[in-house]
């Protein structure tokens, strides 16, 4: 017994000595304690660490939207979207459940993002071949776009470098007026095969981003190009970069090519119209929108000439102040308009704007409770106006324009409206109508106003007959207006200055157009027109064509009774700054000023960019 208490005393003893040592830090006939294991060490049991588990779920959604936007992409491009779709779309399911698996966290989401990114950058690289530069991904470009999206709500703008040929417009031709559309598909796929057809698609993208109405090409001995760009012709001009930051950009006219190039622009003018000389059309898309080109080709000696006439788009005036018409000029061209009878003469110049302008006089009229008819050329048949009834005559088949009038008349119109009369005859009898109780509203070619009723005493009308008629005669010119963004400043002269009845202090500056031009004007310093407007109407001015006086003493009566001329309104224009003194001179005078001397010529140029289209008369 005593053995065995000394026995259980030596056990607690010893238990208490090994408490102790371990308090005091031995370790005997114990096991070690485990090291510090790393932050994302999931350990055997396949326990869930937040952070890992949250960017695996980023990783994922991320692919998600990657491969929906790839799919879309490529079937939008016709970049085989079942192939890349799997591509970008098969990897990361497989790294995502290795993921789970791979003893480090940090090398199981380096997994997926190769799994993810790098069938996206094949993608990117694939895709980028075959779009512009601006559409490109995963390029410097890009990650530019996508930072000016995101600074944008801060009110922070990045520019992006914008490469001219980006800027011009998309310009597709079309093969039209073939007997069915078999023929006009033969038509284009014949003018394709030509080696002229991209160089006058070319030449037709320069038209167009020169605001161009006509462009002729001149194939002589050398092959050049003009444009008649706001009704006054020249060559085409493109933009010489400046070669250092102090140097400015200039303008210099494209040089001459050689005859073969004209020769094949020729050949495919031809092809695409299906005719191999004269007269024909075809049409072009540009972004999208159609016009209709008429093509005519001529020869005169060794030379042959091309000329395409592009149609301009549709005219967005809706008023005659719009055009540029002062507003007690265009009220009291309305006063005229609600008149029960007489004669409302409108003229202009050939290619002056007579026919937008004619247009909007008509519409200025009370169309609702009068009845309107037009004597129209069915050759030619103008634009249709609402609730105008149109009466048309034919040559071809021998229908005068007074037998149509006298037709008409069986309806008992209460206006008549002819618009560009050559007929004295019609002439005549539509100032008779106006003895019995007619308006008539006629337009016809002439410089002024009092030339316009000269013309009209020319048909043989009675100087009384036509006092008595006339209610007024309104007439116009269109001048360029300077480019707002180049125009340069200039005192005024003093003739200037007497003529407004103004002093320097007044009128310390106006504008000329400027010798280098900008993006904006094509280096021409002119960008659209505006119109200019004379009115000779009252009753001494009828007085005095009942008395068959001069057209020097009509003018004088016509300003005594309240006209502007057309030179008084220039000088106007030109005070306000939306024109210049050379321009007035030009549109006046017909006499071409000289054009500012471009800078020195250059063999090699490049397109210009695309200015904004805007609308002219």
């Amino acid at each position: 017994m005593g053995s065995r208490q000394l026995s259980l005393g030596a056990v607690s003893l010893a238990i208490v000595a090994g408490g102790a040592s371990s308090a005091a830090g031995a370790t005997v006939g114990w096991p070690p304690a485990s090291p510090a294991l790393p932050a994302d060490w999931r350990g055997q049991g396949g326990g869930i660490a937040i952070v890992p588990a949250m960017l695996w779920w980023l990783v994922v959604l991320a692919w998600v939207r990657t491969v929906d936007w790839v799919h879309r992409d490529a079937t939008k491009r016709g970049i085989t979207p079942a192939l890349w779709s799997t591509v970008c779309g098969l990897p990361l399911p497989i790294a995502a459940v290795l993921a789970w698996w791979i003893p480090s966290a940090a090398a199981g989401i380096v997994l997926m993002l190769l799994a993810w990114l790098v069938p996206v950058v094949l993608y990117a690289v694939a895709r980028n071949r075959k779009v512009e530069e601006s559409e490109r991904i995963l390029t410097a470009g890009h990650a530019r776009r996508v930072v000016a999206r995101l600074v944008a709500p801060l009110g922070i703008e990045i520019s992006e470098p914008v490469r001219e040929e980006d800027t011009l417009p998309t310009v597709e031709m079309l093969a039209v007026g073939g007997r069915d559309e078999g023929e006009n598909t033969a038509r284009l796929a014949a003018a394709k095969a030509l080696p002229g057809f991209e160089e006058l698609r070319r030449q037709l993208v320069a038209a167009v981003v020169a605001r161009s109405s006509t462009a002729m090409v001149d194939i002589g001995s050398e092959t050049t190009v003009r444009h008649e760009v706001d009704g006054v012709w020249g060559k085409p001009r493109v933009r010489r970069p400046p070669r250092s930051r102090k140097e400015k950009e200039a303008w210099v006219e494209v040089p001459p090519s050689s005859r073969d190039v004209g020769e094949a622009v020729l050949a495919a003018a031809q092809a695409i119209c299906g005719k191999p000389a004269g007269v024909g059309r075809f049409a072009i898309k540009v972004d999208g929108k159609l016009q209709n080109c008429r093509v005519s080709a001529a020869k005169t000696g060794d030379v042959r000439q091309l000329a395409i006439q592009i149609e301009a788009p549709a005219a967005a005036f809706k008023t005659l102040p719009a055009l540029g018409m002062p507003d007690p000029l265009a009220n009291r061209l309305g006063e005229l308009l609600g008149a029960e009878r007489g004669l409302l003469l409108v003229s202009a110049p050939a290619a002056s704007g007579l026919s937008t302008t004619f247009d909007l006089v008509v519409e200025s009229g009370d169309r609702m409770l009068r009845d309107f008819i037009s004597i129209e050329d069915a050759a030619q048949p103008p634009r249709e106006i609402q609730n105008v009834k149109p009466v048309r005559f034919d040559a071809r088949t021998g229908l005068t324009p007074v037998a149509a009038l006298t037709d008409a008349m069986r309806e008992y119109p209460a206006v008549i409206v002819a618009r560009d009369v050559r007929d004295k005859d019609l002439v005549v009898e539509l100032v008779r109508l106006v003895g019995e109780g007619k308006l008539v509203v006629m337009s016809l070619k002439a410089s002024d106003a009092v030339e316009a009723v000269a013309r009209v005493l020319a048909c043989g009308v009675d100087p009384k007959t036509l006092g008595a008629a006339l209610l007024g005669s309104v007439s116009q010119r269109l001048v360029r207006r300077l480019c707002p963004k180049c125009r340069e400043e200039i005192p005024p002269p003093e003739p200037l200055l007497g003529k407004l009845k103004l002093t320097a202090e007044q009128l310390p500056k106006i504008f000329k157009a400027s010798a280098d031009g900008c993006r904006l004007c094509q280096g021409v310093g002119y960008f659209g027109r505006t119109g200019l407007f004379e009115l000779a109407s009252g009753g001494a001015l009828r007085r005095l064509v009942a008395a068959g006086a001069t057209p020097e003493q009509l003018r004088q009566g016509a300003v005594k009774e309240g006209m502007q001329p057309l030179r008084d309104g220039g000088m106007q224009l030109v005070a306000a700054g939306a024109t210049s003194l050379e321009e007035i001179q030009r549109a006046l005078t017909g006499k071409p000023v000289a054009a500012p001397a471009p800078a020195a010529a250059v063999t090699t140029v490049r397109p210009a960019p695309a200015a904004p289209v805007r609308k002219k008369p």
